[in-house]
């Protein structure tokens, strides 16, 4: 794994080589310069990045588990407290609704049936016939670790964004980034176990909101 670099180190360096002034920016811009380290525009994507805290996206779901997969659409609200995403069909009938907070996971089907269950992975498996990790899931949608679980290893390109991370048992490949409300977003997401193929491509990224 690279070597990390002290995150005070970096925000200094960052703040006089990008901005020229004693105020780090708050959104990223391209940096087309060789003789910056790609580690260095690591951290410094990182920082930027691990202030959202609350997001939106709309974009397609693909799944390949045995004995079935699935294909649709997804819509998310992700905010500190609370989860609400809604599955749909191809064609455009909603397959369930999953509203995540601190205290409960509960899946609302087609048929209007209220199902609970103590964590999303296991709601899900029952439910949809696939684990969706949702707490994991609302870190690495945004190309960052998820703040629990051993991080067994992280790469990034030449510009620092994350393009494969491996955590709780996941694996996570960052095929694509663009630029959302001034942050680089991921745009395709691959998450893969032994079991299972989870493909998410981001259409639109909204109501990004940091701390």
């Amino acid at each position: 794994m690279k070597s990390l670099i002290s995150r005070t180190s970096v925000l200094c360096f960052l703040t006089f080589y990008l901005s020229g002034c004693s105020i780090l920016k708050t959104q990223e811009e391209p940096i087309n310069d060789s003789t910056v380290d790609a580690s260095i525009l690591h951290e410094h994507h990182m920082v930027l990045i691990d202030n959202i805290e609350q997001f939106a996206l709309t974009g397609r779901l693909g799944v390949m588990t045995n004995p079935k997969g699935f294909s649709g659409r997804v819509a998310w609200q992700h905010t500190p407290d609370k989860d609400n995403i809604d599955v749909f069909s191809p064609l455009g009938g909603k397959v369930a609704n999953i509203i995540k907070t601190n205290e409960e996971v509960v899946l609302t089907n087609s048929k209007d049936e209220h199902i609970a269950a103590p964590d999303t992975e296991t709601l899900t498996e029952e439910t949809l016939g696939f684990r969706l990790p949702l707490n994991g899931l609302s870190y690495w949608a945004l190309g960052r670790p998820s703040n629990t679980g051993l991080v067994e290893y992280v790469t990034w390109d030449e510009n620092g964004r994350i393009n494969q991370l491996k955590q709780n048992d996941w694996d996570i490949q960052y095929l694509d980034y663009e630029v959302n409300e001034g942050y680089f977003l991921p745009k395709k997401i691959v998450l893969r176990t032994d079991e299972l193929i989870i493909k998410l491509i981001v259409e639109k990224w909204s109501d990004i909101q940091t701390r």
